[in-house]
């Protein structure tokens, strides 16, 4: 009885030891695959980038300042383009005020020329012109200056690129622009209809100082 029982024990026990065999293998290749698994994935994350970084946009050059500054000279009032208003040259005021003082800086050294005239009746007319290496004046007008009071109804001006005005109490001011260069008239009268006659008066003259409008 017992060599039977004895037999009988011998295929249980090699199922079992063939069963911790194969579970054995079968969980090394388990954690094999895992671990490749895990060393590509740090790989991948660890691995630098090999995308080009975006390139910077080529710069529009500006216009010469030396020219600039030349078409800002041309474009000041002189006595005889005046010489129809009856004024005399004073002093000008130290900074522009009103609407001229709402026109942004332009050339760095000769930053802006700044010139006032008187008339007998102790009015007063302004000019300021600037200019802009970096962007046509008519950007500027259009997009950078905004004045108080009330915006004047202008005809229209072929000869410059873009031309505004506003009054307000006894001021009025005109801006005109054309290439690089700005230009303001202002004028501040007794009456606020007479300075608006004054810069409407002034507008060709002002504007045919400025680089023509091609």
């Amino acid at each position: 009885m017992t060599s039977v029982r004895a037999v009988r024990a011998v295929p249980v026990l090699i199922a079992a030891v063939t069963l911790l065999v194969t579970g054995g293998l079968a969980g090394c290749s388990e954690r094999q695959v895992d671990s490749d698994s895990g060393a590509e994935s740090t790989s991948a994350a660890t691995r630098p980038s090999t995308t080009a970084p975006p390139q910077s946009q080529a710069t529009t050059p500006g216009a010469d300042p030396a020219e600039v500054e030349q078409a800002v000279e041309r474009a000041v009032l002189g006595e005889q383009d005046l010489a129809g208003e009856g004024v005399r040259a004073v002093d000008p005021p130290s900074v522009a005020s009103g609407c001229l003082a709402a026109v942004p800086v332009g050339l760095i050294g000769r930053q802006r020329t700044l010139l006032r005239w008187e008339y007998p009746t102790g009015s007063t007319l302004d000019q300021l012109v600037t200019g802009y290496v970096d962007r046509p004046a008519a950007d500027v007008l259009n997009g950078r200056v905004r004045c108080p009071g009330a915006e004047l109804t202008l005809p229209s001006r072929p000869d410059v690129q873009a031309h505004r005005g506003w009054c307000v109490d006894n001021t009025c001011t005109l801006l005109l622009a054309s290439g690089q260069v700005l230009s303001g008239i202002q004028v501040s009268a007794g009456e606020q209809v007479r300075a608006r006659e004054a810069v409407l008066r002034m507008a060709p003259i002002a504007a045919a100082k400025l680089p023509a409008n091609d």
